[in-house]
Order: C-alpha cells, then sequence, then structure tokens
C-alpha cells in the first residue's frame, strides 16, 4: 500500500489542512444528480465511440515506471525502455502526460489515485461528507478509510477525478488504490461482498469513460474480480505468498500482471516463469534520482523477453 506520502502532499496542497472533524458535507447542488443517475442505474459517463482500451498481456515484459512520492518531472524522470509509466493523477499536469506519449507510439500512461480512502491533503476533500469518514489508514498520515458502501456519496466523487484528474489530461489507464477495505480496520461493518461490488462500480465507471483500469492489491480477491479489470498491480504477493492467485486468475486468462516487493526479493525464477512483472522497489516509490530510489526488475528493462 504505497501512496504520495503525507510530507509531499503538505508542500504540493499547502492550503489543505482539514481533519475528519472538518469535514463539511457535499452540498445537495453536488450530490443530487449524480446520486440520483447512480441510483437509478443511469450510465455515469457516455463514452463517446471509445470502445477499447490499453488491455496488456503476459506474452512479453512490461518495462514500467511507477513513481508516486516525488512529483515526476519530465524530462528529468524519463528512464530508458520504459514503456508504461505509473503516476499521481491530480499532480501530474496533461502537459506531462502528452510529452511521455510523445516518446514513443507504445507509451502508456497511468493514472494513480485513492479510491477507498479519504485524504486530507487532496483537493477535492471537502466533498467527503464526515458520515463516510471512518477510522485511520494506519501507517499513512491525513489519511482515514471511506464507508465504500455509501455509492451515492463516493461513486460521483470518484467519477469526477476519472474525469478531471485522468481522462481530461489524456492518460490511459486508472489505477484505483486502497480499494481492500473491508479486510482492515474501517470502523464500518462492510462485507468481503460489498466491497467487491465497490471495486465491480470503480472498474465500470473508468470502462465508460473509455479508459483502461487496473485491480489495485486486493489479492485474495483476484480470482472473483478478474473479469471486471484488465490487468492488476499487486504488492508483496510473494512475501505473502499470494503470487498464485494472480497467475490463475489473472495471468490464466491473458491479463498482465504487475508486481512490487519491498522487503523481500521476488522469487524471480518463478515471476519469469509465469509472466509476472516483478521487481523490488522502494517503499516510497520515488523517481529515479531520489537518494532512496531502489528498482530491481526480475527482467532487465533493455530484454523484451521472459
Amino acid at each position: 500500500m504505497s501512496r504520495l506520502s503525507m510530507a509531499a502532499a503538505l508542500v504540493l496542497f499547502p492550503v489543505l489542512g482539514c481533519g475528519v472533524q472538518d469535514a463539511p458535507s457535499v452540498p445537495a447542488s453536488e450530490q443530487a444528480p449524480e446520486a440520483a443517475r447512480v441510483a437509478s442505474g443511469t450510465p455515469l459517463a457516455d463514452a463517446g465511440t471509445v470502445t477499447d482500451w490499453w488491455r496488456p498481456t503476459p506474452e512479453k515484459p512490461i518495462h514500467w515506471h511507477w513513481q508516486l512520492s516525488q512529483d515526476f518531472v519530465y524530462p528529468r524522470d524519463v528512464l530508458p525502455h520504459k514503456t508504461v509509466y505509473d503516476l499521481d493523477g491530480e499532480l501530474t499536469s496533461a502537459e506531462t502526460v502528452a510529452a511521455l506519449h510523445a516518446l514513443g507510439p507504445d507509451v502508456v500512461v497511468i493514472c494513480y489515485f485513492d479510491a477507498g480512502v479519504y485524504e486530507t491533503y487532496r483537493s477535492d476533500a471537502w466533498r467527503f461528507p464526515a458520515s463516510v469518514i471512518g477510522n485511520p489508514d494506519e501507517g499513512w498520515d491525513g489519511s482515514y478509510w471511506l464507508d465504500i458502501r455509501q455509492l451515492d456519496i463516493i461513486l460521483p466523487i470518484m467519477r469526477d477525478r476519472m474525469i478531471h484528474w485522468c481522462k481530461n489530461k489524456g492518460f490511459d489507464a486508472i489505477e484505483p488504490d486502497e480499494t481492500e477495505v473491508w479486510s482492515n480496520d474501517p470502523g464500518f461493518p462492510i462485507t468481503k461482498e460489498q466491497n467487491n461490488a465497490f471495486n465491480i462500480a470503480i472498474a465500470e465507471m473508468a470502462h465508460s469513460l473509455g479508459m483502461s483500469v487496473g485491480l489495485k492489491g486486493n489479492n485474495t480477491e483476484a480470482p472473483e474480480l478478474v473479469d471486471s479489470f484488465d490487468w492488476a498491480l499487486t504488492e508483496q504477493c510473494w512475501e505473502f505468498d499470494e503470487c498464485q492467485l494472480f497467475r490463475d486468475s489473472f495471468i490464466a486468462k491473458g491479463k498482465a500482471v504487475f508486481n512490487v516487493e519491498y522487503n523481500v526479493n521476488p522469487n524471480c525464477t518463478r515471476a519469469n516463469r509465469w509472466h509476472i512483472n516483478s521487481s523490488r522497489r522502494d517503499l516510497d516509490l520515488m523517481g529515479p534520482t531520489a537518494s532512496s530510489y531502489r528498482y530491481q526488475p526480475c527482467v532487465p528493462d533493455n530484454r523484451d523477453t521472459w
């Protein structure tokens, strides 16, 4: 669970310092139309003529760079042989996305944001009413679990993030993080079934906008959610002996899997045999110029075979 660090967020958003008790309810004028559309089953977005999106396969290794805790700067943080960049959606400009796409026709840019937690430092923090904000997300300052059962409140906010932080900036895909709420301590009696329903709703919303979407985490739920997502990104599946769940679901169905380990080295022999894009990374997912940056891939970036 690696996300934007609180220190980085405060530098970028110094005016946002509201706590849980200060989070105002979303005005009815902001919520009512979207809530009604969700409740009625009306499509949340019109993707126009877009019927296809990025669907990566495990046929060949995919060389990717994931950077969250340090603002991505072009061209400083561009790395050779990379075709996929996974960056914070709110903090990355449309100009940066366009510059990355200009590197080559195969370059894909993924839009990261947190879908299952409230963060005091985000520019839309004011939209989350206190009724959906739960217990602290342990280990991440300024982050609190959300009551993801309240779809009429949560989904419109996430849809706006997808549109304004991701689609309108030219991103190709979406990585919704912190969506495994039920197995943590959110402060709400959320079931696995309700959690799966939330994940499926997020995936359907991304697809309705014509965007690719990956399953982030939810390791033990991967077999149940594979049909709704285009690819998967798992953390520490080697450390906790959960990678086989992705081999038997996403890989078996021809969908790419990305994996990072923080505390142990991945089992590269098995990862390559299973066609999982595995690497050892630094916990904060810094940029390549940072002193704490760590990147040890199972398949070198200059090699295109398993």
